[in-house]
């Protein structure tokens, strides 16, 4: 949705607006900054006091207006980077009277709801009660605390140097005033002035369901409920589609829904991909558009795939330039919103790789809890600042907390058969058959979207080759 930024230490006001003007590409509708008790807004901004803490906000508006943050309570300022997706209910259940059309504004009034001269009581109260994705900073003028959502969509960094210390939703802010070190938040921990402390434990696995057609219908009335959630108050949306079970399993439910829904695909010209893509797009009767993608674009989309990625690892580098292209298509298209299928294989045993421990559940168990845990540092900062390098949000519906919670208390057995499993994710391919996807598209076996789109092969068997892009990979 947008960008968060804060900076403490002296006279932070030129670190601040440079780091604005850093991530504008996050939040081109508007920015606010809050110094000093009183709030800049957009071209108001040079004007702010300068002092010792500082935070600010870049918006990328979606639905509604009057959302230009900070938003401030009597004692309170907050900064976010959010989509709440209870805040109706919260609104209701507490009566709440808001300023603004913003979700994000049922943040701040919760966190006062709670507040009783505690700022890091009523933030632990009031986060337990937030269904949505998020990072936001929260300030009472004597302490601050940032925080982020339990998964961590919604990416945050951190660090310092010798005299200031800083945070951010992307780490080229950071950089751009000088501070190299740099941490990414583990969701189970929350800054609170400037110290990083736990908050939360990790998600663990552990059997539960005993019955495959009961653990199959949680599983479908969760997912289509995360779904639902993710398109309120949307009249159309866009899809990452690759013709793969997930985001497939999403197009027929946005279908269901009823709600607009454009599919997106890049590919080689004899990419897997685009070819069973366009093939289950015709079958489900909703429209794709898709790019044919060669060595020249490819080419030309390293750099700025590396730039945007923040990172030289080239498996994170097929993957970012996959999602860096595709939702340039639905911002052409003037999309603000997409969908993807990221987390259903770390869910639902997905990867190749888990089947080689299919005879010892306990070590599997162990390696699924450990890529859930760890999937904001590995996925989901690097497709977050993909799409929002085009301006468009990423909302991944697998990645729900109730979808989590069903996923996350299932037998191996309902995930994979065998050791020789070729396709896996059984229970969720069940439930995209059971919700009117055909058998052929619903158990084909898929590769990673690296691999689908001629993106990886590319990549390594050509342009690392060269020795301007070979050199920032060592």
């Amino acid at each position: 949705m947008c960008s968060i930024i804060g900076v403490v230490g002296e006279n932070v006001k030129s670190d601040i607006i440079n780091m604005l003007h850093t991530l504008k590409h996050r939040g081109p509708d508007g920015c606010g900054v809050y110094s000093r008790g009183k709030i800049y807004l957009n071209n108001d901004i040079l004007d702010c006091e300068d002092s010792s803490f500082i935070i600010a906000h870049n918006l990328l508006s979606i639905v509604g207006c009057d959302e230009l943050q900070p938003f401030m309570s009597e004692n309170l300022v907050l900064v976010s980077n959010a989509e709440i997706y209870n805040y109706k209910e919260l609104i209701s259940k507490y009566d709440f009277d808001l300023s603004s059309n913003s979700d994000c504004e049922v943040i701040l009034k919760l966190i006062e709801h709670n507040y009783h001269d505690n700022l890091k009581e009523a933030i632990l109260k009031s986060i337990d009660l937030l269904d949505g994705d998020y990072a936001f900073c929260v300030s009472d003028g004597k302490d601050y605390v940032v925080v982020r959502d339990n998964v961590g969509v919604k990416p945050l960094y951190y660090g310092s140097n010798c005299d200031k210390f800083a945070f951010a939703s992307e780490q080229k802010a950071l950089q751009k005033i000088g501070i190299n070190d740099i941490y990414n938040l583990n969701p189970r921990f929350m800054i609170y002035n400037g110290d990083v402390i736990q908050i939360r434990d990790c998600y663990k696995r552990c059997d539960f369901y005993n019955d495959y057609d009961v653990a199959k219908e949680k599983l479908k009335n969760a997912i289509v409920r995360s779904v639902r959630k993710r398109v309120q108050d949307l009249d159309e949306v866009a899809l990452l589609f690759s013709g793969g079970v997930d985001s497939t399993l999403i197009a027929l439910i946005l279908k269901k829904l009823g709600i607009k829904t454009t599919l997106y695909s890049v590919g080689v010209e004899t990419s897997q991909d685009l070819k069973y893509a366009k093939k289950i797009a015709h079958d489900i009767d909703i429209p794709l558009t898709i790019q044919i993608i060669n060595q020249e674009i490819i080419e030309k989309s390293f750099y700025p795939t590396v730039n945007t990625i923040e990172d030289t690892n080239l498996m994170k580098i097929g993957v970012g330039m996959t999602i860096k292209l595709t939702s340039h298509l639905a911002h052409m298209d003037n999309h603000k919103v997409i969908l993807s299928g990221q987390g259903a294989d770390e869910l639902f045993a997905g990867y190749n790789r888990y089947k080689k421990k299919y005879t010892n559940h306990d070590l599997l168990n162990e390696e699924l809890t450990h890529d859930l845990n760890n999937i904001y540092d590995v996925n989901l900062e690097r497709d977050d600042k993909a799409t929002m390098s085009n301006s468009v949000e990423l909302r991944v519906p697998f990645l729900d907390k109730d979808v989590i919670d069903v996923a996350s208390h299932m037998p191996i057995d309902y995930l994979l058969d065998s050791c020789d499993d070729k396709i896996r994710k059984h229970i969720l391919r069940d439930v995209a058959y059971e919700l009117g996807l055909s058998k052929e598209a619903a158990y084909r076996p898929k590769k990673a979207a690296q691999y689908g789109t001629g993106i990886d092969k590319i990549i390594k068997k050509k342009i690392i080759k060269k020795q301007q892009y070979n050199k920032i990979l060592q």
